[in-house]
């Protein structure tokens, strides 16, 4: 049911909206797009689009997931429209000088395995990956998960633990 709502009363809600939720919305689209500039511009575009269909949200329910569904939306166009191409963070540099410290190789080693799990997470299932990124980088617990995916909290948790425990295998080998 959507309802006339005032633009000043809808720019405040979106704003509100914005300030509780951004990190999450950042960390989600981050994650789905693989650069920070392509996640700023989705975050920009999931809330233009929020302010724009202010109206169609049912008040009744769950703000932060409908935010989500129109981030999963956006992520998908960006990524749709560029191939299915994911950038990745290019290695930190190393020193120049003839000494190479120990935070350096730590640095390098993190950012190695960064990489190892980026891409095993690419090779997971597209319902298993968006499970994980809702999880740890949307920072949604099983319930809001369940109702955005229209999955029992249940079947949340097992994905999320299968998903784990085979990432973790890959990445022992």
């Amino acid at each position: 049911m959507t309802t006339a709502v005032a633009p000043d009363e809808r720019r405040s809600a979106v704003s509100r909206l914005a300030v509780l939720h951004h990190g999450a919305l950042f960390g989600y689209c981050r994650r789905r797009l693989g650069a920070d500039a392509e996640a700023e511009d989705a975050l920009q575009e999931t809330f233009l689009r929020a302010y724009k269909y202010y109206a169609s949200l049912d008040q009744s329910r769950d703000a932060r997931k409908w935010l989500f569904g129109i981030a999963h939306n956006v992520c998908v166009e960006v990524a749709r429209t560029r191939g299915r191409s994911h950038t990745v963070d290019e290695m930190p540099d190393l020193p120049t000088t003839d000494s190479v410290t120990g935070a350096a190789i730590e640095k390098v080693a993190r950012a190695e395995h960064m990489e190892r799990i980026k891409r095993e997470l690419e090779r997971m299932s597209d319902k298993a990956r968006r499970i994980l990124e809702l999880r740890f980088f949307g920072q949604m617990d099983a319930a809001e998960i369940a109702g955005l995916e229209g999955m029992t909290e249940t079947a949340v948790r097992v994905t999320v633990h299968r998903a784990l425990e085979t990432l973790r295998e890959k990445l022992a080998k």
